[in-house]
């Protein structure tokens, strides 16, 4: 018999292009609610307003950008930012536009 606990889906559960019989198989979702088309339905269209909001007056999703960086300097900036109770994306955002008003073209 197949362990139910291997059809569990958390927010860490990893999706592939495969479709899941849900007919064939007892799904379970993180609440324990077995996993079926009307069930998978609410759980999409609940999820389709997650996130975080816009930084924009758009409504939208905002752009990102990720860039390495080494050890050290992520460690000094996550002790700003936890000092300064701020996410080291605000950090690096500030900065960033600290430096273009600094280099914009006149």
């Amino acid at each position: 018999m197949t362990d139910p606990k291997n059809f569990v889906v958390t927010e860490s559960t990893e999706f592939h292009d495969e479709e899941a019989d849900l007919e064939a198989h007892d799904y379970r979702g993180p609440d324990g609610e077995r996993l079926t088309e009307d069930a998978t339905e609410r759980y999409t269209a609940q999820r389709r307003g997650a996130g975080r909001p816009s930084l924009g007056d758009s409504g939208g999703t905002s752009p990102s950008v990720a860039f390495r960086l080494t050890a050290e300097l992520r460690a000094e900036a996550e002790e700003v930012a936890r000092r300064e109770g701020r996410r080291v994306s605000a950090i690096a955002r500030q900065a960033l536009e600290e430096y273009i008003a600094n280099h914009r073209a006149s």
